[in-house]
């Protein structure tokens, strides 16, 4: 129960993604990993490193999302960590080394892409997690989508 604008902004977004794809065939030649998050942040990540002794550390404050959610999570009084994993957002996950970081940034200037680097990848010695404001460890029930084969 929105107003028409956040309604429609919403919808468009759900139905006409704004899906990357030039931005993600020039990354590739320079990522060592990369996915769409389609169903959900962290089911997606978790996909991304499967299996390859590796796990991750992202900070909530750093994962961007909308002003059109931040209105709606102000209005509704919900929490920014319950929507980050809900899924269908199309954007382009990937690990890159610190030596790759400036001909990425400028591939993505030149898309007019904005990057946000929202963690980093460690050892599998240290288990996965998602750290608040607060400097806290966060657990999530809801990882996203996970397909049945």
């Amino acid at each position: 129960k929105l107003n028409h604008r956040l309604t429609k902004y919403f919808t468009n977004q759900y139905f006409m993604p704004n899906i990357q794809l030039k931005l993600a065939e020039q990354i590739k030649k320079f990522a060592n990993t990369s996915i769409d998050i389609s169903d959900g942040l962290l089911a997606d990540i978790d996909k991304m490193i499967n299996n390859q002794k590796f796990s991750y550390k992202l900070f909530l404050k750093d994962i961007p999302i909308s002003n059109n959610l931040k209105k709606v999570l102000d209005l509704k009084k919900l929490n920014k960590i319950n929507c980050i994993s809900n899924g269908d957002d199309y954007q382009v996950l990937f690990t890159a080394s610190k030596k790759k970081i400036r001909i990425i940034k400028k591939i993505a200037s030149n898309f007019r892409v904005k990057l946000t680097k929202i963690g980093s990848i460690q050892s599998h010695d240290v288990k996965s997690s998602i750290i608040d404001d607060k400097n806290r460890q966060i657990t999530l029930k809801n990882k996203g989508y996970f397909h049945k084969f």
